[in-house]
């Protein structure tokens, strides 16, 4: 199972890594990122990086540490249901958690819960108390063998700047916990590419169970559970200011030294974008808000407006023709692009082009299928967005009569000659026969003739 995980998550990190551009292309409107510290700003349907800034800066990442704890815990191929009592070796760290002011899920040593428990409570409040226990079960009670698993996992997903000390957050950056705009985009994309975690992370609450020591239920709880908790991720609240209904999870994450945090997923008309906001100003705005969210929403709103995926190529319409020749089927052969291109361009200004270039400028039969004869590239205002292969897709049977005809054409003036001559030959033959034919009567008839008779005067 391990090893499976291990080769699909290196698939990705390759695929990511591919298809990662160079440089953003798009500026948002000015004083849109102002507050925060750095960006990184993705539309994952055209693998286009639309905005970014200081997304290479090592940052602390806060509670944003905890998608790698929650990513390794689905990804272990443990069932969610399966019961985890918190051991009292937990209590250290949980008295540190409090002492800390760290936002907790309510959990106690001694009680039982599941793995789905944890999960819940390690992203949905941000808890970092479960986010402890993830390690210790993922860890066998050995903390530094858990934090080795996240950085083998954050090193494979292709983080070339990232360390994580503990499974939290908590930790500051002279602790070795630390990462970038950049880095956690891939951490997020793996989570991305979860639904289990997905499903978590659009959950506005969850409720938690009763226990051993949680014996009592909240008002309204349902059969079962003890006490409510709920998502930090207020733009997934109808109720909040700056609720947006495109928003689709993810994590937030603080702390003094990190500031304000939050990955975000996005979808709206089909379009996915992921979003990664960190070291934003700490406070809050006029409407209550924290200025992470605000820097979210800013960036989503005017991308979300002025930028769309476009359908650039499809793979059902020939995008050129080759001429043919030995073949009585066709007298061209359709290239075809391997893969349909979807490329991100202006909804309202954007100059999209394709450009063609091919191998040959004509063909012979037979051509088979799956022949590379050239490449499409397209282009959005003058810049390389995307390329794929052209290709054949059919066979192209070669006609022998077609074939043997062209073999023959450039003898032909001088097997016409040759016919000629020829003709003129037999029928000088033919005339010179006739004429011996002729003597040979003439000089038979001679020798069987009887002699003329003499008459005497």
């Amino acid at each position: 199972m391990k090893t499976r995980l291990l080769c699909a998550v290196m698939l990705l990190a390759l695929a990511i890594g591919l298809a990662m551009p160079a440089a953003a292309q798009w500026d948002p409107p000015q004083g849109t990122t102002d507050k925060a510290q750095a960006v990184y700003l993705y539309q994952l349907d055209t693998e286009t990086l639309v905005y970014a800034k200081n997304e290479n800066e090592r940052r602390a990442p806060a509670s944003l540490t905890k998608l790698m704890t929650a990513l390794l815990l689905v990804e272990s191929g443990q069932p969610l249901d399966t019961p985890f009592t918190i051991p009292d070796g937990l209590q250290p760290e949980f008295n540190e958690i409090l002492a800390n002011y760290g936002t907790r899920a309510g959990l106690l040593c001694g009680e039982t819960v599941t793995l789905q428990d944890l999960l819940y409570g390690c992203l949905l409040p941000s808890g970092n108390d479960a986010a402890s226990a993830i390690a210790w079960y993922l860890g066998d009670g050995d903390e530094a063998a858990f934090l080795d698993q996240m950085n083998r996992w954050a090193a494979e997903l292709g983080c070339t700047d990232t360390h994580f000390s503990c499974p939290h957050g908590l930790d500051s950056m002279d602790q070795g916990n630390y990462s970038t705009a950049q880095d956690m985009f891939r951490i997020a994309r793996a989570c991305m590419e979860n639904e289990t975690l997905m499903e978590v992370m659009c959950s506005t609450e969850y409720w938690m169970p009763l226990t051993e020591l949680h014996t009592q239920a909240d008002a309204g709880a349902p059969e079962g559970k003890s006490y409510r908790i709920r998502s930090t991720v207020v733009m997934q609240n109808p109720d909040s200011p700056l609720y947006r209904d495109y928003i689709r999870g993810m994590k937030t994450g603080f702390t003094d030294e990190a500031g304000r945090c939050f990955v975000s997923g996005a979808q709206q008309g089909g379009a996915n974008w992921l979003l990664v906001v960190m070291g934003a100003q700490d406070g809050l705005a006029e409407d209550g808000v924290n200025y992470a969210f605000h820097t979210t929403a800013d960036l989503y709103d005017w991308a979300l407006e002025a930028l769309a995926p476009t359908a650039a190529v499809n793979t059902e319409t020939p995008a050129t023709q080759l001429p043919l020749r030995w073949c009585t089927e066709a007298d061209t052969v359709g290239l075809y692009a391997r893969d349909p291109l979807v490329v991100l361009a202006e909804t309202d200004s954007s100059t999209l082009e394709t450009r063609i270039e091919t191998t040959v400028d004509s063909l012979s039969a037979p051509v088979q299928a799956g022949t590379v004869l050239g490449r499409l590239t397209v282009q959005v205002n003058g810049e390389t967005v995307g390329s794929t292969e052209l290709v054949v897709l059919q066979d192209y049977e070669r006609s022998f009569w077609l074939y043997a005809k062209d073999l023959v054409r450039p003898w032909l003036p001088l097997l016409a000659a040759v016919g000629i001559a020829l003709l003129i030959g037999l029928v000088l033959l033919a005339r010179l026969l006739a004429h011996k034919a002729a003597v040979r009567r003439r000089r038979k008839a001679l020798r069987v003739a009887p002699p003329r008779s003499r008459e005497n005067p």
